[in-house]
């Protein structure tokens, strides 16, 4: 795997993901003294809950959807990644995405809700 070269002498703040939380955290971290670096699967943040207007063709997807880099290109100290993340390395302190070391201080995972679905359709499992 390919290490992501460290020159920064600032401490390094990695997010997973660009959702809602992901990209708030972000947005604060504007004028904090860190490199912040958001790793996400897509190039794009996506506003959920305005999906069924898309699906009944009441807006355009391009209405629910912005680029992620758009979205922090003022941001002097994010940088933005687009990869998939498969690991946690907490000895090295690394993020494992696609054949990368992404290197952190501090990391923050933003990563979202998930549905288990079991079985049939409506009926949901609970994990213990």
């Amino acid at each position: 795997m390919t290490p992501i070269a460290s020159t920064q002498a600032r401490p390094r703040i990695v997010i997973i993901g660009a959702g809602f939380g992901g990209l708030s955290a972000a947005k604060q971290l504007v004028r904090a003294p860190f490199d912040v670096t958001v790793v996400d699967r897509h190039n794009y943040h996506l506003f959920q809950p305005l999906l069924y207007q898309v699906a009944t063709a009441g807006l355009s997807p391009a209405d629910i959807a912005s680029p992620i880099r758009g979205i922090l290109r003022r941001q002097k100290n994010a940088h933005v990644i687009l990869a998939k993340v498969s690991g946690v390395d907490t000895v090295r302190k690394e993020v494992v995405a696609e054949g990368r070391r992404i290197p952190f201080d501090y990391l923050i995972v933003a990563t979202g809700p998930s549905t288990l679905i079991s079985g049939t359709i409506g009926r949901l499992t609970r994990r213990a």
